[in-house]
């Protein structure tokens, strides 16, 4: 009885150690590939987006006032929640009813336009009162999330107009050992529902998939592989054999 106890804790822990390691490749395909019109679509803004807006022109005198007033919609600098904050406090939130306040020209309707229109907005909107002025209008609120078997989960701030599913799982750190690059959730806000769609990045038809491109707010949840799930539920069976066997070797010396 005693050496059945032991030998089973034995086998436990050879089959705990010997999961092995899987290479992960991105993209599997050993054929170039090209595509054409992939799906990309410019961001629209939403109500509690973040906008920074920057006014630049000419007559100093007259846009000094809006020099002062823009400018204070520039986030600082710093990392993590400190950015956070400094989005919060600094730029334009869009409210719940899509319209953001700016001097002079008041409410101004930004929901539903993007960055580009929502610039020729303000631009044709400024004529009247300054020349040559031209504002320069940013989203500072986008980031994403990325979750599950990746190196550094986390939420990243992005500071670019187009941000790719594998450009976020290159920032946090790589899918790890035990990640599952085959299921990949993709959960997106869209109006008054949550998506949840499921992606596999090692497929190169992933680049022309509508969800390619990562939109602010989304998260990804890269799922553990099959070895993770039976690595981490044998732990706790091989800890228990490993202290009954202990006990019997030790009951055994003493005897």
């Amino acid at each position: 009885m005693k050496r059945t106890g032991c030998q089973a804790a034995i086998m436990l822990l050879l089959l705990s150690s010997c999961v092995k390691y899987k290479n992960l490749v991105y993209l599997n395909e050993s054929t170039d590939q090209s595509y054409d019109n992939y799906p990309t679509r410019n961001y629209e803004i939403r109500p509690y987006d973040i906008l920074s807006i920057q006014l630049n022109s000419l007559d100093q005198n007259t846009s000094r006032y809006f020099d002062e007033s823009f400018a204070s919609s520039t986030p600082g600098g710093g990392g993590g929640a400190a950015i956070g904050a400094s989005l919060y406090l600094n730029g334009y939130i869009v409210s719940e009813a899509g319209v953001i306040e700016l001097p002079l020209l008041g409410e101004v309707q930004v929901a539903g336009l993007t960055t580009e229109q929502i610039k020729n907005k303000i631009d044709k909107g400024l004529e009247e009162y300054l020349k040559f002025a031209s504002v320069s209008v940013k989203l500072v609120n986008f980031r994403v999330t990325i979750l599950g078997e990746v190196g550094n989960p986390g939420v990243q701030y992005v500071y670019e107009q187009k941000y790719t599913l594998l450009q976020a799982i290159s920032q946090a750190g790589n899918v790890s050992s035990f990640g599952d690059a085959r299921h990949v959730k993709l959960v997106r806000e869209n109006g008054d529902k949550i998506q949840t769609i499921h992606l596999d990045i090692t497929d190169p038809e992933i680049v022309s998939s509508e969800y390619f491109f990562l939109q602010p707010n989304d998260i990804l949840y890269v799922e553990p592989t099959r070895a993770r799930a039976f690595r981490l539920n044998i732990v706790v069976p091989t800890f228990i054999f490993s202290a009954i066997s202990f006990g019997l070797a030790l009951v055994n010396l003493l005897n």
